[in-house]
């Protein structure tokens, strides 16, 4: 069956070609050309001054005042930053998500790097990149430079733009820059027409690697795979965390320390919202452990986000140890995801 690309994939990707941990199997043609992943969703508030041009404009040209790319990278040796959406198909210039592009558009470099709080603003350069599923990096291409126009007849300045298309073919995944986007990744700069492959697939192989970002909040469902490498990610915190501190008779974990380790890329996530619902679903799935292994005699207090664990006996400690390593706690045969993104858990001081 066809693998079908999902914004969570794309995403995923993306900061993988980056990520300096990345699986030996992805090629990081980001990282390779010198960019870092600088933040996840940062908020990047337009200025009042193309707010203003872009409602004067005769039509006027409607933009998010304040848009969050997917990604924002940064390369520090060339002081380029490299804002990113990733979609899976284009979008016309009408259209509801070219709110977004034009925003995003009209972030010039020097006011990216003012924002971002970076030395000497004026000596960064920026490019705004859509990452879409192949066969749309033209129209996408398109829409930009329409938007572009728009903009630039309303006297608001604005960003250079290319958009590459993300192929999953039998023998790998494969970047394809759209032929008029001077993409700033010397990988793709010379790019044969076939694009780029990233990483190297067998026939029939899921592409998708164990997720940095394991779900996307800004959806409500969530597929399997999602959910699955989530809890998994918190299975695993949590074995660590609790596991190798038991030979303490009192000892705390903060459940910054468990999204921390569940959630690699936790502290560039710039979106507070998304970080709520994650924060909220790791939370919730982390209560179901901890209900499970209080069975076993550990005697657990929760004070706001701090869990305390005392009285700690060897005895309790062995049993702790064996449920870690058992292959029901690895499958995760405890899944309640569907109470976890139902209730509210803004504060589970008690009942974890």
């Amino acid at each position: 069956m066809p693998f079908d690309q999902t914004p969570l994939f794309q995403l995923n990707l993306m900061i993988f070609l980056a990520w300096p941990s990345a699986p030996a199997f992805v090629r990081p043609v980001l990282r390779e050309g010198g960019f870092a992943l600088h933040a996840i969703g940062p908020p990047i508030p337009t200025t009042l001054q193309t707010q203003a041009r872009a409602a004067n404009a005769t039509p006027p040209i409607p933009l998010t005042p304040t848009p969050s790319p997917d990604l924002l990278f940064s390369k520090a040796e060339s002081k380029t930053l490299m804002p990113m959406e990733c979609k899976l198909s284009s979008f016309g210039p009408e259209a509801k998500q070219a709110r977004q592009a034009a925003a995003l558009l009209s972030c010039i470099s020097t006011h990216l790097a003012d924002i971002l709080g970076l030395a000497t603003p004026g000596n960064w350069s920026a490019m705004l990149v859509y990452a879409v599923r192949d066969g749309f990096e033209s129209l996408m291409q398109d829409t930009l430079s329409s938007l572009t126009t728009r903009l630039n007849s309303a006297l608001v300045e604005t960003v250079p733009f290319g958009s590459l298309g993300i192929a999953v073919r039998s023998d790998g995944v494969y970047l394809v820059p759209e032929p008029r986007a001077a993409l700033p990744i010397s990988a793709l700069m010379s790019a044969p027409t076939d694009g780029v492959r990233v990483m190297p697939l067998e026939e029939g192989e899921d592409p998708r690697p164990l997720y940095l970002v394991p779900l996307d909040p800004a959806y409500q469902t969530h597929d399997d795979y999602e959910k699955r490498a989530l809890e998994e990610r918190v299975r695993t915190a949590l074995a660590s965390l609790v596991g190798s501190r038991l030979d303490q008779v009192r000892f705390e974990v903060a459940l910054d320390d468990i999204l921390r380790a569940a959630v690699e890329v936790w502290d560039a996530w710039a979106d507070r919202n998304a970080k709520k619902n994650i924060r909220n679903a790791v939370r919730a799935y982390a209560r179901q452990v901890l209900q499970q292994i209080r069975k076993l005699g550990l005697d657990i207090n929760v004070d706001q986000d701090r869990i305390i664990f005392q009285h700690i006996s060897p005895s309790t400690a062995n049993e702790v140890r064996r449920y870690f390593s058992s292959a029901g706690f690895r499958q995760g045969r405890i899944d309640l995801w569907s109470e976890a993104v139902q209730l509210d858990f803004s504060s589970l001081a008690e009942g974890w």
